[in-house]
């Protein structure tokens, strides 16, 4: 499917979110990169509904994101495909894509996929600096319980004092570590 208008567009993400439970990987990934294609070159327009994000785009390729999650709820097998995989740390890894890869921070924890989590949170130091990167980042952490990262949690409470479901998540992420150093001990 070719999309040329905004009609287009709506009518792929739904496909993917509600029709593509029998759909190959390889599909699967065709259609969510036309999806984020068209949003990145057609919705530049300041986002002015979802807080956290500055243009349009960006909350539109956080939502194709979830069209993902809601085929991967539908077509288990697809959670193993390193089709699916590289295309997510690819999302991640393109710079222009901005806030909108958040969505896809938030695949890596429903994939389980921990070391690419980590290392993201090691090598992506901008993240940190947006609280709604920080806050997908920060709870992916929290739920795979992925060690070392309480001073960038530390940092979040700092630094986002008026955020406070991102601080409910630092504070979970610290004590969690905090509990995980005691039974160790």
């Amino acid at each position: 499917m070719n999309i040329k208008n905004r009609n287009d567009y709506i009518s792929l993400k739904k496909e993917l979110r509600f029709n593509s439970s029998d759909y190959q990987d390889t599909q699967v990934v065709d259609m969510t990169q036309k999806a984020v294609d068209y949003t990145y070159d057609n919705l530049k327009e300041p986002e002015n509904i979802y807080e956290g994000y500055d243009i349009e785009f960006e909350a539109e390729i956080t939502d194709i994101a979830l069209s993902i999650d809601a085929h991967l709820q539908k077509n288990k097998k697809n959670k193993k495909s390193h089709v699916i995989r590289k295309f997510i740390l690819d999302v991640i890894n393109t710079e222009k894509y901005k806030k909108g890869r958040s969505g896809f921070i938030y695949l890596l924890y429903i994939l389980k996929m921990d070391d690419s989590l980590k290392q993201i949170a090691i090598e992506k130091k901008d993240f940190w600096n947006s609280s709604r990167m920080a806050f997908q980042l920060l709870y992916a952490l929290y739920r795979r319980k992925i060690r070392g990262f309480s001073q960038e949690a530390e940092t979040l409470i700092m630094n986002f004092p008026k955020d406070t479901e991102l601080k409910q998540y630092a504070y979970k992420y610290i004590e969690q570590q905090t509990n995980e150093i005691y039974k160790i001990l």
